[in-house]
């Protein structure tokens, strides 16, 4: 089996269950139930023995794996909607492909692949890679919080980012503290909230500091500071979604007048606390639609989210995302869409 080093437990999450392989088949099963299926092609398919190192912590939204092969390998990811990979490679060098992009991976550089693409990881023996898999639905709802409007293009990172950059230093310091602490104090990881907020913290530097097709309109959002009361009021209208009946309500609980968070929502979003409100629960219908139960109606997943008033908010819904709710539902559940309903 491979022998893990002093300096490889500072990138290792979760080292209290470390799972080894010792054949093919096992590795690809240790490291696809860590990360993702895929397919697994050594360099040399002569070998006989095939070492697999591989370690996760699952924090919600985001997860991190480390992955150790002893040998040379090829990994065809294939093309994944659902997440971000962010790659940090701690020794050895490898490639990464993402669509028609491609990286040298190495100590010097942080790799992030785009979902939809079609996906490539090259590995030598030497190689000890640690990687975040980001949510690409959480990725994309904080965005559009920060923003006030719904996205047009699809976030998308660029592919290569220096470990010497202000997100390169940050992020690999916030990876090793997290993979520190599940070594040291594996009790504290185990609370669902403090795993939350470290995944929010990934979230947040991501789309803070990472360069990505969105960073000058984010600047730009953030440009000016957002009153204490708008962000509080933003925050409950997050955490109470459906349970919020006027904007009154909303103003009482941070404790301003209606007419200032009117004002306040205008300067920081150009809209009113109405409007964001309705926005967050048309995106928050959008992320229920696409991973709904095919016994959930779409009537019902409005009701759970506050929405009363079904026919309005459909109008509402097909001028954010482009199309009827109904729509949403059935093309994530691979149903036929070309009948419409509401």
């Amino acid at each position: 089996m491979t022998t893990i080093s002093a300096a490889d437990i500072s990138y290792i999450p979760n080292p209290h269950r470390l799972g080894q392989a010792g054949t093919l088949s096992d590795a690809i099963a240790l490291v696809s139930g860590s990360a993702c299926p895929h397919r697994l092609n050594p360099v040399d398919r002569y070998r006989r023995t095939f070492t697999c190192t591989a370690s996760a912590l699952d924090l919600g939204d985001c997860a991190l794996m480390y992955v150790q092969y002893g040998f040379d390998v090829a990994i065809e990811v294939g093309c994944v909607d659902d997440y971000f990979l962010v790659k940090s490679t701690f020794a050895g060098e490898g490639y990464l492909r993402s669509g028609q992009r491609s990286v040298v991976t190495s100590p010097s550089c942080i790799a992030i692949t785009c979902p939809g693409e079609q996906t490539e990881i090259g590995m030598t023996a030497e190689c000890r890679h640690l990687t975040a898999r980001i949510s690409r639905q959480a990725l994309e709802r904080n965005l559009v919080e920060k923003l006030g409007r719904r996205l047009k293009d699809d976030l998308r990172f660029d592919l290569q980012i220096s470990v010497e950059s202000t997100f390169g230093q940050g992020w690999q310091g916030l990876l090793t503290h997290i993979c520190q602490l599940s070594a040291r104090a594996p009790g504290i990881l185990e609370a669902p909230d403090m795993r939350r907020q470290y995944a929010r913290t990934m979230i947040e530097m991501l789309l803070s500091q990472a360069p990505h097709n969105y960073s000058a309109a984010l600047r730009s959002a953030q440009d000016y500071a957002i009153p204490w009361y708008v962000k509080r009021a933003r925050e409950y209208i997050r955490n109470h979604l459906p349970a919020i009946r006027s904007v009154a309500e909303i103003a009482a609980s941070v404790g301003t007048s209606t007419r200032t968070l009117q004002s306040g929502f205008r300067q920081a979003y150009g809209k009113t606390p109405a409007e964001y409100l309705r926005c967050a629960r048309v995106q928050a219908l959008h992320d229920q639609l696409l991973s709904a139960q095919p016994t959930e109606s779409v009537t019902g997943l409005m009701e759970s989210l506050g929405i009363v008033n079904f026919g309005r908010y459909a109008a509402y819904y097909r001028r954010m995302i482009g199309e009827r709710p109904s729509t949403t539902r059935r093309r994530a559940m691979g149903v036929d869409c070309s009948r419409q309903h509401i």
